[in-house]
């Protein structure tokens, strides 16, 4: 039987340790991939991709990072290219309420506004 000394067990701890920076290349990786799925008409795979970078790491989580549109945002615009228009008018209602006020990109917040105003009822209607 092999016994494992302290430096052993340790060793094998770190090397399976996922760390925040992977977690966030990873995710990174994922928007991407959404991104290029998104530029070569394959919106069901972009989604795919999106919602998987989205539930490693907050929609803002990558700081630093060239994230050009976010992972929630583009679930939605993915989504509305296939006319999945519950999906579409979940992931604005989604990117509206998580999506800090001084990081939101003006023209996304208004596209998102306009698309849930035409297209999705309301709780209260």
């Amino acid at each position: 039987m092999r016994t494992w000394g302290v430096a052993g067990v340790l060793g094998l701890l770190l090397t399976s340790v996922v760390t925040a920076s992977d977690v966030d290349e990873r995710a990174y990786a994922l928007n991407r991939e959404g991104m290029i799925a998104m530029s070569e008409a394959r919106f069901k795979e972009a989604i795919d991709a999106f919602q998987r970078a989205s539930q490693l790491v907050s929609d803002y989580g990558i700081l630093g990072r060239p994230l050009m549109y976010t992972p929630v945002f583009m679930t939605g615009w993915a989504s509305e290219k296939i006319e999945a228009v519950a999906a579409a008018c979940n992931a604005y209602r989604r990117f509206l309420d998580i999506a800090p006020k001084e990081a939101i990109e003006e023209t996304k917040a208004d596209h998102a506004t306009a698309y849930l105003a035409a297209n999705c009822r309301t709780p209260d209607r």
